[in-house]
């Protein structure tokens, strides 16, 4: 019986031993590779929109970005971004070469607070200019909740195209500033410019034939209860 319990025991641990000798095996190269794997989490959250109508027109000319002085804004659709890039790693460090591997780590997340649709207070809720201003302002929350996603997927896509499931090279104790480095002048810039895009796509829809369309709607009641109260 003790001889059998002996040979189980040998047996169950041979597996251990093995895996151990096959380890001690690979180059730093191929540890790195094949236990340094690159995780990213991407995600994205929206809190809804609500709507404010105690805003004047010339108080949300002055908030806007794009209008000029002079200017009666109809209504606006406004929100801040944020993001949140949280970066760590564990490594893998060669003596012999005086290197080192890190496995990136690294999780996203954009924040898209409640957005804020003004209708200019000069237009009754119970108006048909109100409707007509709101219904454009709509059309933006819309093409924001369309496009954000967007940023999320290409945002992910380019983690994955960037580091190609391979861990980042260093010099011994360098892999973790190589790893903000990568952060703080690459993937920070990118997020920035694609949610630069969005405003693009935004800007792109209050055209001039736009605004002509909104201040002839209801028969000219918008355009003459402007220029009736200023």
């Amino acid at each position: 019986m003790k001889t059998t319990l002996f040979i189980v025991i040998a047996l169950a641990a041979s597996p251990g031993l093995a895996m151990a000798e096959q380890t001690a095996d690979l180059s730093f190269e191929q540890r790195c590779e094949r236990e340094m794997k690159p995780r990213f989490d991407v995600s994205l959250s929206e809190a809804g929109h609500h709507i404010d109508n105690t805003v004047s027109s010339r108080v949300l000319n002055n908030r806007s970005v794009h209008s000029y002085a002079g200017e009666f804004m109809l209504g606006m659709t406004a929100l801040e971004t944020r993001t949140s890039v949280l970066f760590d790693g564990p490594t893998i460090s060669d003596k012999a070469s005086g290197r080192e591997c890190v496995s990136p780590r690294i999780a996203v997340e954009l924040v898209v607070p409640r957005m804020s649709v003004y209708v200019a207070r000069e237009f009754s809720p119970a108006s048909c200019s109100y409707r007509k201003i709101l219904e454009h302002e709509m059309r933006h929350v819309q093409l924001y909740r369309e496009q954000f996603p967007k940023v999320e997927e290409r945002v992910r896509a380019s983690l994955a195209e960037r580091f190609r499931d391979r861990p980042l090279y260093a010099r011994h104790g360098a892999g973790l500033a190589a790893l903000q480095a990568e952060v703080d002048q690459w993937l920070r810039p990118f997020i920035k410019g694609e949610i630069a895009r969005i405003e693009v796509a935004q800007v792109a829809m209050d055209t001039p034939e736009e605004s002509f369309r909104l201040y002839g709607a209801c028969q000219g009641e918008l355009a003459s209860n402007l220029h009736g109260r200023y």
